[in-house]
């Protein structure tokens, strides 16, 4: 769902300082801690569930509208910005360096200079391969079991069990 927001709401800013704060002592964290990791993403992010891990560093904008489902797995150099809602599902494997954006910009200058933001919620259902350098686009869907290939960018709905890749994604073969 599209939604709006003004880019200089100031609790916004109070969120995204909050989110930089963490983040900048999450990636300081000893790597070998992964009980301590997990702790602290539970305590800052929407929802994480067991045996879920995002290794540093990562980046969002806010925090609380990260999900993640169980056993999933995110990669060094992950940005992740939850303007909105982020679902990633269970058992989710996301490679090196890729980037989730819920939030976007108008193409009309006029509402740019005014500070307009549109938002639209990420879905990235169960048993998903993102490989890495990958950027999903806000209000993309991706199917359960699919799978998208390094270097993508994905700007539309991918069904389930599909192979995309490319720039734009698009759909190679059902797997």
């Amino acid at each position: 769902m599209i939604n709006t927001y003004n880019g200089s709401n100031e609790e916004l800013r109070k969120e995204n300082i909050k989110a930089r704060q963490f983040t900048l002592k999450y990636n300081a964290m000893d790597p070998a801690d992964v009980e301590g990791h997990f702790r602290e993403l539970k305590e800052f992010l929407g929802d994480i569930e067991v045996g879920s891990r995002i290794l540093a560093p990562f980046y969002c904008d806010r925090g609380n509208k990260i999900h993640i489902g169980k056993n999933s797995f995110i990669n060094y150099g992950a940005t992740l910005l939850d303007m909105t809602d982020i679902f990633i599902g269970d058992d989710v494997r996301i490679a090196p360096n890729c980037s989730i954006y819920t939030v976007y910009h108008p193409l009309d200058a006029k509402e740019r200079e005014a500070k307009v933001c549109y938002t639209n919620e990420v879905y990235i259902d169960d048993h998903c391969w993102i490989g890495g350098d990958v950027t999903i686009l806000p209000g993309v869907h991706i199917g359960k079991c699919s799978v998208i290939g390094a270097g993508s960018v994905v700007t539309k709905d991918i069904p389930e069990h599909s192979l995309a890749y490319g720039n734009p994604a698009r759909v190679i073969r059902e797997i």
